[in-house]
């Protein structure tokens, strides 16, 4: 079945917001797995400069069907700016990457780029216990 088909009034919207966002790969393919799990949602990309990203955010917010973003350079420093709540891991280094709407309409904040590298670090055979990384981007 063709994914775009799946889509309706009553699909979630996630998007992916960075400046510059062309670049990004993943919506297709971040879609396609939301559908295979029966989860009828999209991704989204969203170009959006600095200058622009607390309108933006004030605009979006209005969207019910935004569940959640997805966030890319230069953006995970200022985003956590703007979460109604965050992790106790974002909280600690002051930055996100990913958002989910909360129930009241705000916005909560995590980062797993440490979390996603060390995973596919072991995936991929390597032993990173005991051993110390820079993670940078």
């Amino acid at each position: 079945m063709n994914t775009l088909s799946l889509l309706s009034g009553a699909s979630a919207v996630i998007g992916i917001v960075g400046d510059p966002i062309a670049q990004v790969k993943s919506p297709a393919g971040m879609t396609a797995g939301l559908m295979a799990r029966g989860l009828n949602a999209v991704v989204v990309p969203f170009h959006v400069t600095p200058e622009d990203l607390t309108g933006f955010v004030a605009g979006i917010s209005a969207a019910r069907n935004l569940t959640g973003l997805i966030v890319t350079v230069p953006h995970k420093f200022a985003f956590y700016t703007l979460c109604a709540s965050t992790s106790a891991r974002s909280l600690l280094l002051r930055t996100v990457n990913v958002l989910r709407r909360r129930p009241d309409g705000g916005w909560h904040g995590d980062i797993f780029d440490g979390e996603g590298f060390v995973a596919s670090l072991i995936a991929g055979g390597g032993a990173p216990a005991g051993k110390r990384v820079l993670l940078v981007g």
